[in-house]
């Protein structure tokens, strides 16, 4: 009994080390630290003084925020200016006149190749973005300052660029890439970003041939980074200001912390429920590379993509993608061997059948998981399923291994060795997670040694319990995808330590008695205590819609599902076609219609128009009223075959998405207009419909107060104005 208990104790214990190391933030250093250390205390009044009130681009709260930035930086005695342009956007339909904050930390070197450390300023409509990304920015103005206090003297330039309308489709970065003559001096690039309020600062994404830059990341020691991680967000959908630097080919890594994504882009994203140590670790790593690579050589060496990883007291692993191909080829044929034993085949591929499919089959459940609102993020959520697959696969492993012995495990064994040794050769960076419990998973099977089954288990856990909980908890949800994942990797993870986890129970029927029932019991006391709340709060945002052709108005929401919402609304239908047009994407309202707020409108007028041969070519000018945040255009009647914004080609060759009809989201519409150029088919007529978006509701629509546990989300309570003219 003594035995069971202290072996459950152990693998408890290293489940929640795994996932404590990849969850705990690091101490926050007080303001009274040396001025050459980095702070999070003295940076978090950078954060109160940026992250006061919402400030997206084309409001006052955003120059303010702007021109508090300069002066720190001038402060700093760095060489100080404002990129102002035009920026069009080439990952989204987007465009709009930006301000870029940019400073100049100079070096000794006689060439101008230099360091990039980037943040955005700006935020979204509804929230003060203290987390997005007023961290940021706070621990780049602290870092410069850590840096200036050193009164030593850098080698290369550090740039530090604060972009404006990284919520508005990466405009900032894209201005400064296509249009700063700096752009081109940039030899790596650190950007600094968040998807939360809290977490560990992890590095999430690199630039091409990351091996040179990854092992720089070793200065800064208490890092979490994955090349799997880094391989992953390669083919996601999601971008961040990194993704306009691409287009320099120069190293970079991407930091961001993710936990507490219910706060993100809402009005919750607030310094009183920021977290210090992700602001801590954000900083740290960031001042310790900023002094590495500004030391030089620069611009770095051009160098392969490399497999690395973090591990608890060893730090950042990092090796050559070749290496990961002689591990595999070390590996496989050790469990391979096993098959060539007299009597070992069948039993052998029975411990891989019999992994293969208990652990498709839980997988599969867990697909079905449909978890929303606070539940979804919560670990007690996540425990349920992890200990119901625990129960299912070793239920399954004991029997077998009772009748057929140890050869059930080595199946489970060649399983990991087969997957290991073909990610390796197909997707080095991808293959650690599986290379390395399964290299010490078959060692420890071969020598029949309590103590290297341990170590084969330290080994697994600490690599795969932590990731599982991150990629379910954190990042994906605990439902769909991040269910399905969560339930892969503990089910393997199960095989793998099956001959420990084989002490703790008698057999199957305990397995699946004890196991299922406590996976009950922890479901139920998340649903007692997981709730909505203020930390797990309802999205939510309410939307005046005023047609200025026909003096219409429909006061609605794109979503109906929370109770505040269908109660601030009462009455709900789905609203007229054009309220889908009254912002980039083509949601329908629903709510009800309004008496006009007499609003003003924006104004599109004739710039030029002209026919050569069979091809038409219109410009027109479009004016917003005071207080608008941003103008969706749309041409509708032809299709435009190319089209010009205030003189600049609109690119659309890296569109993440395209649509029929043309349309593209202005951003901050200088006081003189902005000039929209389309060629279209000659002969046709076309309407151009704007619709101008600008924070809050009119007062003749009052709303009942938000309860703590539901916020404002994105573009928040808003006021649309819509207006077409026929050309």
């Amino acid at each position: 009994m003594i035995a069971r208990l202290s072996t459950a104790l152990g693998l408890v214990l290293l489940t929640a080390l795994s996932i404590l190391r990849i969850s705990r933030t690091p101490s926050v250093v007080p303001a009274t630290a040396p001025d050459t250390v980095f702070s999070a205390e003295r940076a978090l009044r950078y954060v109160a003084q940026i992250a006061r009130r919402p400030h997206p681009m084309g409001t006052e709260e955003h120059d303010r925020v702007r021109d508090y930035i300069v002066a720190q930086l001038q402060g700093l005695g760095l060489e100080t200016e404002i990129q102002t342009t035009t920026a069009i956007g080439t990952r989204y339909q987007e465009a709009g006149r930006v301000q870029n904050i940019i400073g100049v930390l100079r070096g000794t070197a006689s060439n101008r190749d230099a360091l990039l450390l980037m943040v955005h300023y700006d935020g979204v409509e509804a929230g003060p973005a203290a987390g997005d990304d007023g961290a940021g920015a706070a621990a780049l103005l602290e870092t410069l300052h850590a840096l200036r206090a050193r009164r030593a003297p850098i080698a290369y330039d550090i740039i530090a660029l604060f972009t404006d309308g990284e919520e508005s489709g990466l405009l900032g970065a894209a201005a400064f890439v296509r249009e700063h003559p700096r752009a081109k001096d940039v030899a790596i690039a650190l950007n600094f970003e968040a998807r939360g309020t809290s977490g560990r600062s992890s590095m999430f994404e690199t630039g091409p041939g990351n091996l040179d830059a990854v092992r720089m990341l070793r200065s800064a020691r208490d890092v979490t980074a994955g090349s799997v991680f880094t391989t992953l967000y390669r083919t996601l959908p999601n971008d961040t200001d990194l993704s306009e630097l691409a287009l320099l080919n120069v190293p970079a890594l991407n930091f961001a912390f993710a936990d507490g994504v219910e706060r993100y882009h809402t009005t919750h994203d607030d310094l009183a429920h920021l977290n210090p140590g992700s602001v801590q670790h954000h900083g740290v790593q960031m001042l310790a590379l900023a002094k590495s690579f500004s030391a030089g050589p620069l611009p770095r060496p051009r160098t392969p993509d490399a497999v690395f990883f973090d591990f608890p007291l060893v730090g950042l692993v990092v090796y050559p993608s070749w290496i990961a191909f002689i591990l595999a080829i070390l590996l496989v044929p050790l469990p391979l061997a096993m098959l060539n034993e007299r009597g070992a085949t069948s039993r052998v591929l029975l411990g891989s059948l019999a992994m293969v499919a208990t652990t498709g089959v839980c997988a599969a459940l867990a697909s079905l998981v449909t978890l929303t609102g606070a539940a979804r993020w919560s670990g007690l959520f996540a425990a349920p399923l992890a200990l119901a697959a625990i129960g299912v696969n070793i239920a399954v492993y004991l029997p077998l291994s009772r009748r057929f012995g140890d050869r059930i495990h080595e199946g489970a064994l060649l399983v990991w060795a087969v997957l290991g040794a073909t990610l390796s050769f197909a997707i080095p960076a991808v293959s650690y997670p599986f290379v390395w419990p399964a290299l010490f998973g078959v060692i420890a099977a071969y020598s029949r040694r309590l103590a290297a089954e341990w170590v084969a288990a330290i080994v697994a856990i600490m690599m795969l319990a932590g990731f599982a909980y991150a990629a379910s908890v954190i990042m994906l949800g605990v439902a769909g995808a991040g269910a399905v994942l969560l339930v892969l990797l503990v089910s393997m993870l199960s095989w793998l330590c099956a001959p420990l986890v084989a002490r703790v129970f008698d057999d199957w029927r305990v397995a699946l008695g004890s196991m299922i029932p406590l996976a009950i019991a922890v479901a139920l006391v998340g649903k007692l205590t997981v709730k909505q709340s203020a930390d797990h709060p309802v999205r939510t945002g309410l939307t005046y819609a005023q047609n200025a052709n026909d003096a219409s108005a429909f006061f609605g929401s794109s979503t109906i599902d929370d109770a505040w919402t269908r109660m601030a609304l009462g009455t709900t239908t789905r609203g007229p076609d054009w309220t889908t047009r009254i912002g980039p994407s083509t949601e329908y309202l629903y709510g009800h219609a309004t008496p006009s707020a007499s609003l003003e409108a924006p104004s599109v007028s004739l710039v030029s128009d002209s026919t050569a041969g069979d091809v038409r070519r219109l410009a027109v000018r479009v004016n917003a009223p005071r207080g608008t945040t941003a103008v969706v255009v749309r041409v509708l009647g032809a299709a435009v075959h190319r089209a010009m914004i205030d003189g600049r080609v609109v690119d659309t060759t890296r569109f993440r998405e395209r649509t029929r009809v043309w349309a593209t989201e202005y951003w901050n519409v200088p006081s003189g207009g902005a000039v929209f150029e389309f060629t279209i088919d000659a002969g046709r007529a076309v309407t151009v419909e704007v619709a101008a978006r600008r924070p809050g509701l009119p007062p003749t629509l009052p709303i009942p107060a938000r309860p703590d546990s539901v916020v404002a989300s994105q573009a928040g309570d808003a006021s649309v104005v819509v207006r077409a003219v026929r050309f």
